[in-house]
């Protein structure tokens, strides 16, 4: 039997084909002013399937697990078209089937699991799509960050919570305003809930750490969480951040999150069609990388610690028939 879970990892492929050309950081035609990226996201295709094998141990059911086999040099599954694959038809075709592999696999779910309406009378399926990253910290101490960081589409002044009518989050987010469109207004839920309050991802994770044989004891902490709510302020903190400039990289989550919390991807700018909640999880060195000697163990045991947050965090949402 399925599970309602999408996992999705777009940069952790390494095929790198002759016959589609690299993509360069400095682009004028395809990059941002910031450049493009081209690094992979090393081990987050075998955190991810350690992740799928987990759920299938624990609770009998599959997840669907969407995987970009090309390396980042070649296509970045996670931007638009025009900057993920540099205007090579090649490379657009595997962007292309990648998003739909991913929409197919939520229409499955919709198809198994049905969809539910929110207090708002919007439509959502009972499902979740989980986007797998990760991210070297250089800027923060320690050889980089131990925090996993959760992206919902907002970013750190929309989290500080020393804004003005910042917190909670839901008194400045619209209904199209960050990811979990529908989660947010179902019944006893709110976004400051399911981003940083004691049933969110970040907090059902914190609340099984340690890892037992991860480099440190807060390996894999949550920001946000309830423990650490306020990723600017982390951010800014000399006591974990080691930039020059007094301000670390947060990730906030990207194009994956952002077009696949609706059903209808690359046709529904409004979101006013039926919605699926998305979440990225940015995994830190400390976990994808550990040592040499205990790598395959940590991805173990995270991938267990994982399995059962998500599975929870699903379940409160939707029922217990979802994993």
């Amino acid at each position: 039997m399925a599970a309602a879970l999408v996992i999705v990892v777009p940069h952790g492929g390494s095929l790198r084909p002759d016959y589609i050309n690299d993509r360069k950081t400095n682009d004028p035609t395809y990059c941002p002013s910031g450049g493009c990226r081209v690094s992979a996201d090393s081990y987050t295709k075998q955190i991810a399937e350690q992740i799928a094998s987990k759920f299938i141990q624990n609770y009998c059911k599959v997840p669907y697990l969407i995987i970009n086999e090309l390396h980042r040099s070649k296509m970045d599954a996670n931007r638009e078209k025009e900057e993920a694959a540099f205007g090579n038809a090649i490379a657009e075709s595997a962007w292309t089937k990648f998003h739909e592999y991913i929409n197919e696999a939520q229409t499955h779910i919709q198809t198994e699991f049905d969809t539910v309406y929110n207090e708002a009378s919007i439509e959502g399926v009972r499902g979740l799509v989980f986007d797998v990253h990760g991210y070297a910290g250089t800027d923060w101490h320690n050889e980089g960050s131990d925090f996993i960081q959760w992206g919902y589409r907002l970013g750190k002044d929309s989290l500080d919570q020393n804004a003005v009518n910042n917190c909670p989050i839901d008194i400045t987010s619209s209904s199209t305003r960050g990811s979990f469109t529908h989660a947010r207004q179902m019944p006893d839920e709110s976004l400051e809930c399911l981003v940083r309050g004691p049933k969110s991802l970040g907090q059902r994770f914190n609340d099984q750490l340690p890892l037992s044989l991860a480099s440190s004891m807060t390996c894999g902490r949550g920001l946000p969480s309830l423990d650490y709510q306020d990723p600017k302020a982390v951010a800014s903190d000399p006591t974990y951040c080691a930039d020059n400039d007094g301000v670390c990289s947060y990730y906030s989550g990207g194009y994956d999150v952002k077009v696949h919390e609706r059903m209808d991807w690359d046709n529904d700018p409004t979101f006013s069609g039926i919605h699926m909640n998305t979440v990225q999880a940015e995994l830190p060195r400390c976990i994808r990388f550990a040592t040499d000697e205990t790598r395959n163990a940590v991805h173990e045991e995270f991938a267990d610690k994982l399995s059962i947050a998500l599975c929870s965090f699903m379940t409160d949402l939707f029922g217990s028939d979802i994993c």
